[in-house]
């Protein structure tokens, strides 16, 4: 299907961001997992009721914008889970898994923040009720304190 307006293009963006934020419940719970310190699994640990409000705020959306609740894949996020499933498990020094698990933690929020903004600007120009942008602005505010979180570890490591 060719994309031919913006609310078109929004409703495949959210539909993308819909299935990330499904699929960052298990990636995130995947990199706790793998984590070798306490800090790092208490980073990733911590962000799953996030998510889970995440994803309750888009299907807020969907309804709002009477859409169908469906999901979307993206290549990039698939990539980012085969990254996840082939280099993580790979590496046995404690501190070089730590740093490969924030690396791929912080490639995810990025994602998810360009993701969100391109929505937030979309909403904007499309004039979507309200409750679409203020639950957009939401999730990004939340995936922006994550990945905060994450560069704090790295400065943390710097500074020690």
């Amino acid at each position: 299907m060719s994309i031919t307006s913006k609310r078109e293009l929004f409703d495949r963006e959210l539909r993308k961001l819909y299935h990330a934020e499904i699929e960052i419940l298990d990636l995130h719970s995947d990199l706790a997992a793998a984590a070798a310190s306490d800090k790092v699994t208490a980073i990733f640990g911590g962000h799953e009721g996030d998510t889970v409000d995440q994803i309750d705020r888009i299907e807020e959306i969907f309804a709002t914008l009477d859409m169908e609740t469906r999901e979307q894949g993206s290549p990039i996020m698939e990539g980012l889970i085969a990254e996840k499933d082939q280099f993580v498990l790979e590496i046995e020094d404690d501190e070089l898994r730590d740093l490969d698990v924030i690396n791929i933690g912080m490639i995810n929020e990025r994602l998810e923040i360009t993701l969100l903004d391109r929505l937030i600007l979309l909403a904007d120009e499309l004039g979507l009720p309200e409750p679409t942008v203020e639950n957009l602005e939401a999730n990004r505010e939340e995936a922006q304190m994550a990945l905060g979180r994450m560069q704090q570890y790295l400065e943390d490591r710097r500074v020690t």
